[in-house]
């Protein structure tokens, strides 16, 4: 039997992602079969379809992928939710009926019908979890990745309750969750963004929101113990001027330039410039689920695109005017 599913043909421009179809996967008797009902169209997917990798990474990535067109990975979509719909002999962990979400890891697939996952995921293999009750398909499905991501830069920051923190590019995935996150920690957040995204950070509890076409934030008086960067690749170094000493600056988007940088920092001035992500452990996914579950964390859902548009989705999420998250639909 098949499944329909868009295929990944080449690099480069939304226009290879093509409608397609696929034999639907048995699994092995380790595996499960998910029926998937959403998928998340992330800035991950987006950097993998176009082959520009932070940190040197695309050379890598295209002896992994395929050299000239992606051959061995041939769908995207690394976030996904769920249900269960069979089981290998050997699963005990889950069992059909079950709702899911999680992540692919380097296998991608989730922009199709069905996907087969190890019923527990070794390393660079996804994660895992029973979906929250209180969450839609697709709002589970935006969560994993910039869920785990918040938890991560919070958790490392060890941010307290009173401490200041910046977001520079607070209303995409990842922004809108460490708002909520830090909010609910009892700190203090300055959100930066454009001027159509300022109201919604304003209703998730951001104290002070800038548009960035209207104020030089790099110039405020100002200073944090912790600045979330979500944008990055430029003035990398005006920014960090607004960091306490020993405070802690986690750039996501980094080039090699700012691996130096951060060394000198960390050796000369006392302040950390992070060049890390999350490792996606089990702990973390249980953390993630639980703050979900307790209400802590609602994904912001922007746009929900059928299947059959990833293309056009691909073209919104890279048009800068994206609020939270984008959604592929694929099921009921």
């Amino acid at each position: 039997m098949t499944m329909k599913t868009v295929l990944w043909t080449k690099y480069g421009s939304p226009d290879g992602l093509i409608p397609g179809e696929k034999e639907i996967p048995e699994p092995g008797d380790r595996d499960i079969l998910i029926k998937i009902a959403a998928a998340s169209v992330s800035a991950g997917d987006c950097e993998f379809r176009r082959l520009e990798l932070p940190l040197g990474l695309s050379f890598p990535m295209r002896l992994y992928a395929g050299w000239r067109k992606p051959e061995r990975l041939q769908v995207l979509g690394q976030e996904f939710a769920g249900e269960v719909v069979a089981t290998g002999k050997d699963v005990s962990n889950y069992k059909p009926g079950d709702p899911v979400f999680g992540t692919t890891g380097m296998g991608f697939g989730a922009y199709s019908e069905y996907i087969r996952l190890p019923s527990e995921p070794g390393d660079a293999q996804g994660i895992l979890s029973i979906k929250p009750d209180n969450l839609t398909f697709e709002e589970a499905a935006v969560l994993p990745t910039a869920g785990m991501e918040a938890i991560h830069y919070l958790r490392k920051a060890s941010l307290a309750e009173g401490q200041n923190v910046l977001i520079i590019g607070a209303g995409g995935s990842i922004g809108t969750l460490v708002l909520q996150l830090a909010k609910s920690r009892g700190a203090s957040v300055t959100a930066v963004d454009s001027p159509d995204k300022l109201k919604m950070l304003r209703q998730l509890g951001a104290d002070l929101v800038i548009d960035y076409n209207l104020e030089d934030y790099t110039q405020r008086d100002e200073r944090f113990d912790l600045i979330i960067d979500v944008v990055g690749r430029k003035s990398v170094l005006k920014k960090m001027r607004l960091l306490k000493k020993q405070g802690n600056y986690f750039l996501a988007y980094a080039g090699i330039k700012d691996l130096f940088l951060s060394l000198f920092f960390k050796l000369f001035t006392g302040k950390r410039l992070r060049i890390e992500s999350a490792g996606q452990s089990r702990e973390e996914m249980d953390e993630l689920t639980e703050l979900a579950a307790g209400g802590v964390l609602k994904p912001q859902i922007d746009r929900v695109f059928p299947l059959d548009k990833a293309a056009e989705a691909h073209r919104y999420a890279e048009s800068g005017s994206k609020k939270g998250n984008i959604v592929l639909k694929v099921a009921d």
